[in-house]
């Protein structure tokens, strides 16, 4: 059954535009005005509870299909542009893809009028109980919490500590009461594992295709608890000067109160593991991992999904209704992108982490040389490329099933490559080596350029989709390889403009969670030197594996440091490391790379002076063979994190109306 054909009975949770919720903010906190609706209207039926939850649900803070780094969440009537969102978005800042970056960005943050309507449903759900049983308002309670709790995990990740209101105030109340001040790091921490385990406890147990249920707030226990545990426990290796709000407590934590985090995810997986939640599978492997991403897959690996409108429905202009996805990841071509196309381009930092066929080998001198193929074809083709990266992109010659075209990606020429893998990935878009022997062209998109090289007639220079050095970063491949995730098999052309797409986004799945079981497993055994944890972790990533086509893992007994390898500034055991490289594998495309790289406190070094780069597709002339050469991308734009944003700065806005919220260090 595909996704579409079951996704309009609740739609609505996720398109609430269409209920009118026309209301205005007073800014300061949760001090908004009710709505227009009539408060017993609305909870005297479950109809009713669903309609007021609807915007409160679309706001969310999911870094969807649509987040745009520097301009936040698309929300309310702010979705100018927001197509432009992919070319700045985490899987860009992570270094996961190319983009057009234009900065870090730090957009303001601060839901409290959404948490005003939740705390207002909180106090008053009650006085309907001669309509409602028990069980219905502790259920709806807890999913009021749930949303709450989301809601504040989108500020803690960002801010740290801030101020919690779990309460309804009072607009005529002095000012000073209004003034809430922060709450430690720790402590809002805790507020949002409270609420997550209230829902969980009473939420209902199952739930239509996008809404939420106690499993998908236990899916959101082991993602904030995770990322508290990480905070907790790399916190104090960065060296901050500690100022004002260190010394309070609002920014970081202590590493001796990692382990409780780590224990919340543990409980909240097993949780979800009782729910009989299972990883989809298949006997093929390729198209099994495809269809997590466009099938409904509901209470069997989906958790939670963000549901947008079939095309048609409405404007198509409103991006909350519908995203630009295919459009963004596939090339300009007959049936492929009608708009932009494959302005987000997969980088080798990303690619080479999965489990493929070699692209060099050492020779007598021990140096480093390109792997001869017979086509680029070899490389997917080859039973050593992992399902699980097959259907994650797009390589040279695969076809994507909806258009039917083959990805022809051929980067360009190589006279002849008498030298090592060295003279051609120097750290420049071009050198002496390159000039010499590489031949591309500046053909228009959907043209093959075909020359004469050195009296060798008809060489073909480029694939259709291949790079060309003209055209600017859109409608064809920068880096060899295209994205397949999430790209909608069955779409059609019109499908495939801006804001035509539709395929449902994956906010939690049973993947992550295991994930998350087997991270916190590990760091929970190097805390307490309980090595059976240790172990226990990669029975889970096995199983991801597994599922991946990819092979099973065996944890290094006395592992070796990689911290400096990674440019880290603490140690790493490498078999941490692969279970931090298994959620990049697995969760590729689903913008969480960027955050881990921010909560285990590794993104500042990672990303410094770092560029992008490919995996290029060349035909060697004089030997009438292939090779992969790992080719900066040629916009040549660099990246740099700066360490001062893993806590973003309190809005200043909000600070100029509050003083009792003392600003972050380091900015």
């Amino acid at each position: 059954m595909t996704m579409k054909k079951n996704m309009n009975t609740y739609k609505y949770l996720f398109l609430a535009v269409i209920f009118g919720f026309i209301v205005s903010s007073c800014h300061d906190l949760d001090l908004e005005p009710k709505g227009i609706f009539d408060e017993g209207t609305l909870f005297n039926s479950d109809y009713g509870i669903r309609t007021y939850f609807g915007a409160i649900y679309n706001e969310l803070p999911i870094e969807d299909l649509n987040y745009y780094h520097n301009r936040g969440y698309a929300s309310g009537n702010n979705i100018s542009n927001y197509w432009e969102g992919q070319k700045n978005s985490p899987a860009v800042l992570g270094g996961e893809a190319a983009g057009r970056r234009d900065g870090d960005g730090t957009p303001e943050y601060w839901p409290y009028e959404r948490i005003r309507r939740i705390n207002n449903f909180i106090e008053a759900i009650p006085d309907y109980s001669a309509i409602h049983s028990e069980q219905q308002i502790n259920e709806y309670i807890g999913e009021a919490r749930f949303l709450r709790a989301f809601y504040y995990f989108g500020m803690v990740k960002r801010y740290g500590g801030i101020p919690i209101i779990d309460k309804v105030q009072d607009p005529a109340a002095p000012l000073e009461e209004l003034q809430t001040p922060r709450s430690t790091e720790y402590d809002s921490w805790k507020f949002i594992y409270e609420d997550l385990k209230f829902a969980m406890n009473n939420m209902a147990e199952k739930s239509v295709t996008g809404r939420a249920n106690r499993y998908s707030a236990a899916a959101l226990m082991t993602r904030a608890m995770l990322y508290a545990g990480s905070t907790a426990n790399y916190f104090e290796t960065l060296n901050i000067t500690p100022g004002p709000a260190i010394n309070a407590g609002l920014m970081g934590m202590q590493r001796d109160q990692a382990a409780e985090f780590y224990q919340y995810v543990i409980e909240a997986a097993d949780f979800v593991q009782k729910g009989g939640y299972r990883l989809h599978d298949g006997a093929n492997k390729e198209i099994a991992f495809t269809e997590v991403f466009t099938e409904d897959l509901n209470g069997v690996e989906d958790l939670f999904v963000k549901q947008f409108g079939e095309f048609g429905n409405s404007s198509i202009y409103n991006s909350r209704l519908h995203h630009s996805w295919d459009s963004m990841v596939l090339p300009l071509g007959t049936g492929l992108a009608s708009d932009v196309g494959s302005a987000l381009h997969p980088a080798w930092d990303l690619i080479r982490l999965y489990q493929m066929p070699a692209i060099a080998k050492e020779n007598e001198n021990g140096d480093l040389v390109p792997v001869r193929f017979n086509s680029l074809n070899d490389l997917w083709q080859s039973e050593e490329m992992e399902p699980r990266a097959k259907g994650t992109f797009f390589f040279s010659g695969m076809t994507e099933l909806a258009s039917k075209e083959v990805m022809d990606l051929q980067a360009g020429v190589y006279r002849k490559f008498p030298g090592t893998l060295a003279d051609a990935t120097a750290d420049a878009q071009t050198n002496a080596y390159m000039e010499q022997y590489r031949i591309r062209t500046h053909a228009a998109r959907g043209q093959v350029d075909v020359q004469t090289v050195d009296g060798v007639p008809n060489v073909k220079i480029n694939g259709l989709y291949g790079l060309s050095l003209s055209g600017g970063d859109e409608g064809r491949s920068l880096t060899g390889a295209f994205i397949r995730k999430y790209v909608n098999p069955a779409a059609t052309a019109g499908e495939r403009g801006l804001y035509r797409s539709s395929t449902p986004f994956k906010v939690f799945r049973y993947a992550e969670v295991l994930l998350n079981r087997a991270e916190a497993l590990y760091e929970l055994g190097l805390l307490t030197g309980d090595e059976s944890k240790k172990t226990e972790a990669f029975v889970y990533i096995n199983q991801v594996r597994a599922r991946a086509g990819a092979r099973a893992y065996t944890m290094v007994a006395s592992p070796k440091d990689v911290g400096l390898e990674i440019n880290a500034v603490y140690p790493i055991d490498e078999n941490l490391q692969f279970i931090r490289d298994e959620r990049a594998r697995e969760l590729a495309f689903e913008n969480h790379r960027f955050f881990d790289l921010r909560r285990w406190r590794v993104l500042h070094s990672k990303m410094e002076n770092f560029y992008h780069r490919g995996l290029m597709g060349y035909y060697v002339v004089d030997e009438g063979k292939y090779i992969f050469l790992n080719d900066r991308e040629k916009e040549n734009r660099g990246l740099n994190y700066n360490r001062a944003n893993y806590h973003q700065q309190i809005p200043g806005s909000q600070i100029n109306r509050n003083p009792n919220l003392i600003r972050n260090d380091g900015h």
